[in-house]
């Protein structure tokens, strides 16, 4: 064998073993990884860019896009509000546990989204925060916020109390029932009925202010490069959440 020939082997066998490394062992194995971070963690087959679409707003209401306060972190999304009265603040709080036990805590940056702007922009840090003083609160207009939910997958939407649906179902029986005999005497009311029904108007008004929204529970991981990489579904265990966030932040 000449040594033009020698050569020739010697690269061949150098590319045969840098590309197996790159294959097996220099590049993450993907299954493996789901499997050791499922249950607590599911990655999604392909992550998807959702960069477009992350114009949000702070308490100040100015415009910003996620980029910016993520600083090239990984980002953990969590959509709710914060008058919420029993989910969110058991979700943030598994959350503010699953974040002190990580190892890569300094490499991720937890998120809290509105989902309610009219009612949570101005206190939307200060809730946060209340969890970790690192968690930072968003969220977005009611346009812009459907379109990110949308394109996230996730789910909210405004429901009607108990006491609003009851309310509403007695006035609206009352109103068909009416007597035609009375109905003159109705249109005579004097000006101190006019503002019993008026200050009643506003307190229904005041009332409807206290609604309710389901929303999803789901927490979303971003990576740094804004891409949806995996989703963290009941239970909420704080403990395999830790441990899985930790595996994704490693390999990927």
């Amino acid at each position: 064998m000449n040594k033009t020939s020698q050569l020739f082997s010697l690269v061949f066998v150098v590319v045969v073993i840098v590309l197996g490394y790159w294959y097996f062992g220099g590049s993450p194995n993907i299954d493996k990884l789901k499997q050791s971070v499922a249950p607590a963690a599911s990655l999604y087959p392909e992550a998807k860019s959702v960069s477009e679409i992350l114009e949000l707003i702070n308490d100040q209401s100015k415009e910003v896009h996620l980029s910016g306060p993520l600083k090239g972190k990984w980002g953990l999304l969590y959509f709710g509000f914060t008058s919420c009265p029993d989910v969110c603040p058991v979700d943030l709080a598994k959350i503010s546990q699953s974040y002190k036990a990580m190892k890569n805590k300094d490499e991720l940056q937890v998120v809290f989204i509105s989902v309610d702007p009219k009612r949570d922009i101005g206190k939307l840090d200060s809730y946060a925060q209340a969890f970790d003083k690192s968690f930072i609160g968003l969220t977005a207009h009611d346009d812009k916020l459907t379109t990110i939910s949308k394109t996230l997958g996730v789910y909210h939407q405004v429901v009607e109390t108990q006491q609003d649906a009851q309310q509403d179902h007695s006035e609206h029986s009352a109103d068909s029932h009416e007597d035609p005999d009375t109905a003159n005497d109705n249109d005579n009311m004097d000006s101190h009925d006019s503002h019993n029904k008026s200050s009643n108007a506003e307190m229904k008004s005041m009332s409807n202010e206290q609604y309710n929204i389901d929303h999803t529970t789901s927490f979303l991981l971003l990576s740094p490069d804004l891409k949806l990489t995996a989703i963290l579904t009941s239970p909420h265990e704080p403990k395999a959440m830790a441990q899985a966030l930790d595996k994704i932040i490693d390999a990927l």
